[in-house]
């Protein structure tokens, strides 16, 4: 164990804002082979007086950021990803070692929502919690919640602390916190997956929200003097948010069908990218009924934002994904109209119209005016009664269908 050095007199001690070089410095030591020197950085700005929550959150945390960032704007792999996390699980461990806590002032239990494999932001959440002075069981990625609740009631903790990163585990959630409340345990819930406010945490049944360690160590201490009331009956669930989920993958086939059949440009796409695009739009089904089930749009719209950024960065038009929605909207209005509105609400821009031929995309010009509110407005009434001709090249209402021609001008147009 490496011993903390105290600040002496005249002994100034690093800031906690490492900044954006000693980030850098790190992560050009994990991906080079060097992790070993990543770990010995960490160490040594603990040994100059760094707080070990600081290194945890000003160094290890804001390189996992930027490790998402540059996967994200493709400039990284998956496997340099895999190499930096890598290296940031050794440094979190080393750091954790030369934690020194006071006595214990609570027993607290962290766990990843149930499904959720993201297990490094609950872990550094995990050790700044027992450098503030608490007893702490980290039970890792994905615990089932039988098992968690098992442990629950052999060890007795003051409380349990969930952690989620993605919508699509808000379940897993849910199942932690009613296993808990079985245990007449309170939960505190956080996590990207949670956002900004407490809507969605209380809407997944838990006792409060904190959106960083402050606010956790608040709540967590307050606890020890009120403990919340819990009720040990089940966190009500939306039957057909969990059905909307539960058919993700049928509702993205039915789609991909429709699109194949309907917009000329994925005739062009190979087995893998139609295997991929199969892929996000059961991801956008699932994000869909996420967000269903905490009554919050935003889960859906930030989802796509992410969706269209890692489209363009990756040289598909963002402007397709609109057309993806369009096709996924009237497959999912079948079983839940709620559903689809939401998917047709969060078509930004004008829609990825095909032109003449299906020669390509025509790119929409911002946010729409009172103009752009009316073609959406018609774009959601054709995409309920119209589907994309090949053979012409124009969109075929199914309410002219069994009529030679269609009512109004056009009848008295063909009878001159």
């Amino acid at each position: 164990m490496r011993p903390q050095v105290p600040a002496q007199r005249g002994y100034r001690p690093m800031t906690a804002d490492l900044g954006r070089e000693t980030v850098e410095a790190y992560l050009r030591q994990a991906i080079g082979g060097d992790g070993r020197a990543g770990v010995r950085l960490a160490l040594d700005l603990i040994d100059n007086g760094v707080p070990s929550s600081d290194v945890i959150v000003n160094l290890l945390a804001a390189a996992q950021r930027e490790v998402g960032e540059r996967w994200l704007a493709n400039q990284w792999t998956v496997a340099e990803e895999h190499l930096a996390s890598g290296v940031s699980q050794k440094a979190l461990d080393a750091v954790a070692h030369t934690i020194e806590p006071p006595a214990a002032t609570g027993f607290i239990v962290v766990a990843c929502a149930e499904g959720d494999w993201h297990s490094l932001p609950a872990q550094m959440f995990a050790e700044m919690l027992r450098a503030q002075g608490f007893t702490v069981a980290f039970l890792g990625a994905s615990t089932p919640a039988d098992h968690v609740a098992d442990f629950l009631s052999r060890q007795r903790p003051d409380a349990l602390a969930v952690s989620c990163n993605l919508p699509l585990f808000f379940g897993g959630v849910t199942r932690l916190v009613d296993a808990a409340h079985r245990q007449d345990i309170p939960v505190l819930a956080g996590g990207r997956a949670l956002g900004h406010r407490p809507l969605r945490a209380a809407r997944l049944g838990a006792d409060a929200w904190a959106p960083g360690i402050g606010g956790a160590v608040a709540v967590l201490r307050s606890w020890q003097h009120q403990p919340p009331r819990v009720s040990a009956e089940p966190t009500p669930f939306k039957t057909a948010a969990v059905q909307l989920d539960f058919s993700a993958a049928e509702i993205a086939g039915q789609a991909l069908e429709s699109l194949s059949v309907g917009y000329p440009p994925m005739a062009s796409c190979n087995q893998d990218q139609l295997a991929r695009a199969e892929e996000d739009l059961a991801d956008i089904t699932r994000f869909t009924a996420a967000a269903l089930l905490v009554s919050d749009a935003a889960v859906l719209t930030e989802m796509l934002d992410w969706l269209r950024t890692f489209l363009d960065n990756r040289d598909v038009p963002a402007l397709a994904l609109n057309t993806w929605l369009s096709a996924l909207a009237p497959v999912i209005r079948r079983t839940n109209p709620a559903a689809a509105q939401l998917v047709l609400d969060a078509i930004r821009d004008e829609p990825a119209v095909v032109t003449p031929g299906g020669r390509g995309l025509r790119r929409g010009r911002g946010r729409p005016g009172r103009a752009g509110r009316r073609r959406r407005r018609r774009r959601r009434r054709r995409s309920q009664a119209a589907s994309w001709s090949g053979r012409t090249g124009r969109w075929r209402s199914r309410r002219w269908r069994g009529r030679s021609q269609p009512r109004g001008r056009g009848r008295r147009r063909a009878g001159r």
